[in-house]
């Protein structure tokens, strides 16, 4: 899928959904990374959410997005790996869609944190439906 100049200039429809519950482990133990690279520390937990349609198109689109690579804490006996952060908004917040390496999740979900807990600031509950923009650096 060949992309024109600014067709990533976009907003994305996704569904919030619950997910594993592991978001406020993970976020934590990286939140020095998150700390260190984006330069604020997240609200731990991540808002899960499905895209609805144009997940090739997304994909895409954060592929060619600026990416930061947070590395994972050094802990014995742990299996963890990196996880990469790309900057977005939802409804307009400013967020981060973070991949890590290791996911059970498909392609079609994207993962947000953010300084605040998402759900709380807009009230979502699960089956709502929110707006993710993607910008062109």
């Amino acid at each position: 899928m060949k992309l024109a100049g600014g067709e990533c200039s976009r907003s994305f429809t996704a569904e919030v959904f619950s997910g594993l519950g592991e978001g406020e482990f993970y976020v934590s133990i990286y939140a020095k990374g998150f700390r260190v690279k984006l330069g604020f520390t997240p609200y731990p937990g991540t808002l899960n959410t499905r895209l609805l349609r144009d997940v090739d198109l997304f994909n895409k689109c954060l592929g060619k997005s600026p990416r930061t690579v947070i590395e994972p804490p050094r802990i014995e006996g742990a299996r963890l790996a990196p996880v990469e952060a790309y900057p977005a908004f939802m409804n307009g917040y400013p967020v981060w869609i973070v991949r890590p390496q290791i996911t059970v999740y498909k392609r079609d979900v994207a993962e947000l944190v953010a300084d605040a807990r998402l759900r709380d600031l807009f009230g979502l509950k699960d089956g709502d439906r929110v707006e993710i923009e993607l910008r062109d650096p």
